[in-house]
């Protein structure tokens, strides 16, 4: 983040809102035109295209460094309508997102974000394989 850098991978976006004190949901409704990679988890977990979701759109990652990113590993899970990088995950992990937007701002105990559910979902089925017997093959 560093301006004098010469490669700056996090980076102001557009739509950057002025520091305002404490974090207040009501600041930056909710960005509509996120679209969700089709094959990635996040779209898997989500069951369609494209949402709607609340952030705070400070910083966002250099789309210059994305290839980068992905040779490494890391999958861009879901665009903004630019283009822009909105969520990234790691497909070889049993659940590991990043995303710019915020779920805790539109979960209730009576209607759970997606992405709450999905991460409950994944560590109970860890945790029923975990505990499964191991049955070894002897001959």
């Amino acid at each position: 983040m560093d301006p004098r850098s010469q490669h700056i991978i996090i980076s102001p976006v557009a739509c950057a809102l002025p520091q305002r004190g404490p974090a207040d949901p009501k600041l930056c409704g909710p960005i509509p035109g996120i679209r969700l990679i089709p094959g990635s988890r996040l779209r898997q977990i989500y069951g369609r295209d494209e949402v709607v979701e609340h952030f705070f759109c400070n910083y966002e990652v250099n789309s210059q460094y994305v290839p980068q990113l992905e040779s490494a590993g890391l999958r861009v899970a879901a665009r903004g309508e630019g283009g822009e990088v909105r969520a990234v995950e790691l497909a070889e992990k049993r659940f590991f997102m990043a995303t710019l937007f915020q779920p805790q701002l539109s979960s209730s105990p009576e209607q759970p974000h997606p992405l709450i559910t999905g991460f409950l979902s994944a560590a109970a089925e860890f945790a029923v394989k975990r505990s499964a017997p191991v049955h070894s093959a002897r001959a």
